[in-house]
């Protein structure tokens, strides 16, 4: 086994694009049986792939059973985004990725996608309606640390859902989605919206330190949800620390902040859902969850339409609101990067961790004679 790190950019990388990355994982010239592939990023300009569908490296080199043992797309540290929009590696797609598609796919177990900004502010009335698609296809994949934004307009048959699983896969899997913001999701033709929809899906399902803000749906009986899960009968869904603000729809009670749909196992607790929801059923639950929330008990830095900044700041009721979540698949790394776990913080609500600003010393005074 070797980890084998191969550069996405175009000044002087081994690849101009994702998608050209994505087509050498079943290289047998690059990748041996058992290798870990991380293909690493860089800003040197804005990526615009439509759709990238991830699921190579299963026959290395045309044998059977010559496997890669996981698939990471990543950015390099230097060029990680601040939590804020293009402040990082950008994939910004011009063209259509085509309906239900995702603008990435991930068709294989093993991959972790992780600290790329989405935006979908180029596709508004486009038939793009999904960022991130899991088909089925997906024990143990991770979508950690991203910003997902700004989809507009009505994308077609059904509305915009930003990271959607769409088939059961097995009891025995595990899909996590931790430390992310998903924020701007708006559809304007009679259809509904939705953050993180993982309903359907029969495994274990990790949804931690998410911020989901401003999803809006469209149509007297659309919903806009930030949260759903809970929609298969062996479905575990893990819901803590997570932050739902500004569900907006025609009809008030399909404003959902967490949708459980009640049929598999959830356990559900520490997260917030804002005052925009008014049906008890669809706020966050658990003793120690916090409800009703005005936006300025949330403090955000800033919600100003363009130039929103989903960091919390020290008058936020979220923080040292969450409970600690551990180390399991990176969870502890908020979405500045900042290690919760070694810093030994009390964990907060949401994806962001706020780091106090330094407390001055005590003034130290000289007495002469």
């Amino acid at each position: 086994m070797a980890t084998v790190t191969r550069t996405i950019g175009t000044s002087s990388r081994h690849y101009s694009t994702i998608v050209a990355w994505e087509a050498d994982l079943s290289n047998a010239s690059v990748y041996s049986h058992d290798d870990v592939a991380i293909g690493e990023m860089y800003a040197d300009s804005t990526f615009t792939d439509a759709t990238v569908t991830i699921d190579g490296g299963t026959s290395i080199g045309g044998s059977g059973g010559q496997n890669l043992a996981s698939v990471t797309l990543s950015v390099v540290a230097a060029n990680r985004h601040d939590g804020t929009a293009e402040s990082g590696v950008l994939l910004k797609p011009t063209a259509n990725s085509g309906h239900n598609q995702g603008i990435i796919r991930i068709n294989v177990d093993n991959v972790t996608v992780e600290w790329l900004d989405i935006s979908l502010d180029s596709l508004d009335s486009t038939n793009t309606n999904k960022a991130i698609v899991l088909t089925g296809t997906n024990d143990d994949c991770i979508i950690r640390n991203m910003l997902i934004h700004d989809k507009g307009g009505n994308p077609g048959s059904n509305g915009p859902f930003m990271m959607h699983v769409l088939a059961a896969g097995a009891s025995s899997d595990t899909i996590s989605i931790l430390n992310n913001i998903v924020y701007n999701i708006v559809e304007t033709g009679a259809d509904a919206a939705s953050g993180i929809n993982m309903n359907v899906w029969q495994g274990t399902v990790n949804i931690y330190n998410n911020t989901v803000y401003n999803i809006e749906s469209d149509g007297s009986n659309k919903t806009a949800t930030a949260y759903r899960y809970n929609g298969h009968s062996n479905q575990t869904a893990n819901v803590k620390n997570n932050i739902a603000a500004k569900m907006v729809a025609d009809t008030a009670s399909y404003k959902r902040a967490f949708e459980d749909t009640g049929t598999g196992t959830a356990n559900e607790d520490y997260n917030l859902s804002d005052d925009t929801i008014s049906t008890a059923s669809y706020k966050a639950t658990g003793s120690n969850s916090l409800v009703d929330k005005t936006l300025a008990e949330i403090s955000f830095v800033s919600t100003t339409g363009g130039s929103e900044d989903l960091h919390i700041d020290a008058d936020s009721d979220c923080v040292d609101a969450g409970v600690d979540l551990g180390t399991t698949n990176g969870v502890e790394i908020d979405i500045n990067g900042r290690n919760r776990d070694s810093n030994g913080d009390t964990w907060d609500i949401g994806a962001h961790e706020l780091v106090p600003e330094a407390t001055a010393g005590a003034a130290f005074l000289l007495f002469l004679d």
